[in-house]
């Protein structure tokens, strides 16, 4: 069926046609609900009102406590790196005091030592007011006991009642340590009466009674305790919620007249639940909040449900139609997407692996039912046939420089030190009069796949094939500091695996291959080379015609028979370092250049 209809469908069409189904079906849903129940819904969705509701407070209670913690982590670093001395009094006590200014609500900073000494900066808001002074804990069981306790990191500890002042407070001790050893604790103080005066301002803008409970059983924050909670003690520095003088809140836990929320879908972190008072009905939501203590704080409110829970169970049919919609609208947004953005990326990695040259793992790409996707795969599959061909032709290594460089016109001949290696059968035209064409060329590709193997292992660049002669250069495209010992690795390892190559022919009662190799090094032109319309990445000059004749120059150093004949020039003996032993076979003259030159017989430094 896929075959039958490629190319016919447009994706233009397709494209217009979705999107105007997913708009028709989202926004033609919502509005039809919206306007169904536009006239009964006069005030936004209680659930909605409650998330926000206890959101916001939790960003604002965090907002509020976690000053204290970088107040007290800041201080505590900076006497840890050796940045401020506590002993310091002019310097230290300053620092205190812009602490407590850096965060309003903050009662209090303090140093306390291994001994239970504290130096603190606290704060008097009746007469606005910032002082310092030292305190001795010692006598404090319940401070010495939060200083054999504390971690390796700050942590807000359980509220503490101070009798001195008739108030609780929440504190947050930051560990000083210094050499894996502890030397004290910064501590910062949080009034409960501030934390609940903030609490019942940040709430004023939603409906129904705000709170904060420490764990379950206690209140830390509600409207009646912003001026304090004058019965607390040492023992009890909160109210017990179950004795509250709210009475609502004092039944939140309560079993009786107590059901779930089963009309509307609370968030996943807010829980909530409705309890029967007398003749009310109140909804409570809260979420619990961890890190602000040993245990966790219980952020909430409540709401008189006569006031608007017929509204909640409206609104909940609205918002329960507007998600199916969009859930809707989105999964066949999705499929549709996926089902055009699939060739595409395919498309993408496979121009990808194109523009790295890496033909060989480009795969051809499947057609599509859309007219311009099945037309980009033919496109593409036509020009990947002519890139494995062009690649067949081209060094991938020439070609990666010219893509790097780029244009032709920015890659114009030079001048460059570069070592050239000419390999040659010999004996081959002879070998070759009794074969076939086909036996020709499968021995000739063969020994060319060995000669190219360890070229192209070395960095080599194979310039050109003349019949069964290889022609290769090291030091372009890209300069090659090591260009001699190159070529001369690639020589031995052209040599070793010829021999082991006549080792099998031998043992197969075939006639063994004889080569010879010649290499030098000298300066040529390097680059393009040719006409306008056909060019070619090769060099010339005295450096290439040498090689060849030191190739040439091994039918009158070597006898008839030698398996494998290496010469080198006395320029590239020269540049040669540990691993190779050049044995000078003495001066020789060689066709086309005036005078002798040092040739060498290139073999491998025993041992290495």
């Amino acid at each position: 069926m896929t075959s039958r209809f490629q190319g016919r469908v447009s994706i233009t069409i397709t494209l217009a046609t979705a999107i105007g189904l997913l708009v028709f079906i989202t926004a033609g849903s919502v509005l039809g609900v919206g306007v169904w129940l536009a006239q009964k819904n006069t005030f936004s969705l209680l659930s909605a009102n409650a998330d926000q509701a206890i959101g916001a407070a939790v960003r604002q209670i965090e907002q509020h406590l976690e000053p204290a913690e970088h107040q007290a982590r800041f201080i505590a670093r900076r006497i840890e790196r050796g940045y401020m001395d506590p002993g310091d009094r002019e310097k230290f006590g300053p620092l205190l005091i812009g602490a407590l200014a850096a965060a309003p609500q903050v009662e209090a900073i303090m140093l306390i030592d291994q001994d239970l000494q504290s130096f603190a900066a606290g704060r008097d808001r009746e007469k606005d007011l910032v002082s310092t002074n030292e305190i001795d804990f010692s006598n404090d069981p319940k401070v010495r006991a939060s200083m054999s306790n504390i971690s390796h990191g700050a942590g807000w500890g359980a509220p503490i009642w101070n009798d001195q002042y008739k108030k609780t407070y929440l504190n947050l001790a930051a560990p000083v340590m210094r050499d894996g050893e502890l030397m004290g604790a910064v501590v910062a103080v949080v009034s409960v009466e501030q934390l609940s005066s903030f609490v019942d301002t940040v709430g004023s803008d939603h409906a129904g009674q705000r709170f904060i409970l420490y764990g379950r059983d206690h209140v830390i924050a509600h409207s009646r305790l912003i001026d304090g909670y004058p019965q607390g003690s040492s023992e009890a520095p909160l109210p017990s919620v179950s004795d509250f003088s709210d009475a609502v809140l004092a039944a939140i836990w309560s079993d009786e007249g107590r059901y779930e929320l089963e009309q509307m879908e609370m968030p996943e972190s807010t829980d909530g639940h409705v309890i029967q008072i007398d003749d009310a009905e109140y909804v409570f939501v809260y979420r619990e909040v961890a890190g602000f203590g040993p245990l966790p704080l219980t952020v909430g409110a409540y709401f008189k449900a006569s006031d608007v829970g017929e509204e909640v169970r409206r609104m909940m049919i609205a918002l329960i139609a507007g998600v199916a919609a969009l859930l809707l609208s989105l999964v066949a947004a999705i499929f549709v997407g996926r089902r055009i953005a699939r060739p595409i990326v395919r498309f993408s990695a496979a121009a990808g692996r194109i523009r790295d040259l890496d033909i060989s793992q480009v795969e051809e790409l499947p057609g599509s039912v859309f007219r311009e996707l099945n037309e980009q795969s033919n496109s593409f599959n036509a020009m990947l046939g002519a890139l494995r061909w062009f690649e067949l032709y081209v060094p991938r290594k020439v070609v990666e420089s010219l893509i790097k460089r780029g244009s032709a016109d920015e890659s114009l001949s030079d001048g460059r030190e570069i070592t050239v290696l000419f390999t040659d059968i010999v004996g081959f035209s002879s070998a070759s009069e009794n074969l076939r064409a086909a036996e020709v060329a499968a021995f000739v590709n063969a020994h060319l796949s060995i000669v190219v193997d360890c070229i192209e292992a070395e960095g080599g660049t194979v310039d050109k094939f003349i019949g069964d002669s290889v022609m290769a250069f090291w030091g372009a495209p890209e300069e090659q500091a090591d260009a001699p010992e190159r070529a001369c690795r690639a020589a031995l390892a052209i040599a070793e695996k010829i021999h082991h190559d006549n080792k099998r022919k031998q043992a197969l009662g075939e006639a063994p291959t004889h080569i010879r190799i010649g290499i030098h090094s000298g300066s040529a032109t390097v680059g393009n080379i040719g006409a306008p319309g056909r060019l070619n990445y090769t060099i010339i000059g005295d450096t290439v015609n040498i090689g060849q004749r030191l190739e040439q120059l091994g039918k009158e150093i070597h006898p008839d028979g030698t398996e494998i004949s290496i010469l080198i020039s006395g320029d590239t003996a020269g540049k040669l370092g540990p691993g190779f032993a050049p044995a000078s076979v003495g001066r020789h003259k060689v066709k086309g250049r005036v005078g002798e030159i040092e040739v060498f017989e290139l073999r491998r430094e025993e041992g290495s």
